[in-house]
């Protein structure tokens, strides 16, 4: 049906605006050689969320993406002291879906990481490979449709289908995740 089609579309124009940013704010730690830290907030329903970038300083280890103050330390920019547009996504224009899930080694609704400057890999505070799961899921609004934006820990920004009965066109299944356990020592 046409509200089928809509509700695909959204969801699809909603995981592609969150990669493209990821995508924009990777290329920025390469291309400025700083390193770029991303910030996420949702609301616990997912019907409030942004997402924000800028150029980590020591005085601002990641910005607060509802922050509409330039000349805050926590403003989302490319340019220290909010000389430059905001460097951020949010839930603006994209009422139709929710964010559902994110997920990261301590799950809550807020998560941050930084892009490397050097190969744009992802990193933790400490510049330390973030081997963390970042990933975001978005929802339809009538909750047939699903994808996720997810990232790798070199930085690979993918968007994939995690629900084999939800699934939208044009999309890979997410990989599964098996943790096997180690095999057994031939010395015991």
């Amino acid at each position: 049906t046409y509200q089928n089609t809509m509700q695909k579309r959204q969801v699809t124009g909603g995981a592609e605006s969150i990669a493209s940013f990821l995508s924009l704010a990777q290329g920025e730690a390469i291309k400025r050689n700083e390193t770029i830290a991303i910030s996420f907030k949702r609301a616990s329903d997912g019907s409030s969320w942004c997402a924000g970038a800028m150029i980590r300083t020591a005085a601002t280890d990641h910005c607060d993406c509802e922050e509409t103050t330039a000349t805050e330390n926590d403003y989302c920019d490319f340019n220290p002291g909010g000389a430059g547009a905001p460097r951020i996504i949010n839930q603006a224009g994209f009422d139709d879906f929710t964010v559902i899930t994110e997920k990261k080694a301590a799950v809550d609704n807020d998560f941050n990481f930084n892009f490397d400057p050097v190969r744009g890999i992802k990193v933790d505070d400490a510049g330390s490979a973030d081997a963390d799961s970042h990933e975001i899921t978005l929802a339809s609004s009538n909750g047939k449709y699903s994808l996720r934006v997810g990232m790798s820990v070199t930085g690979r920004i993918r968007i994939c289908n995690p629900d084999t009965d939800k699934k939208v066109p044009g999309f890979k299944p997410c990989p599964i995740r098996i943790i096997a356990p180690p095999p057994p020592s031939p010395f015991t």
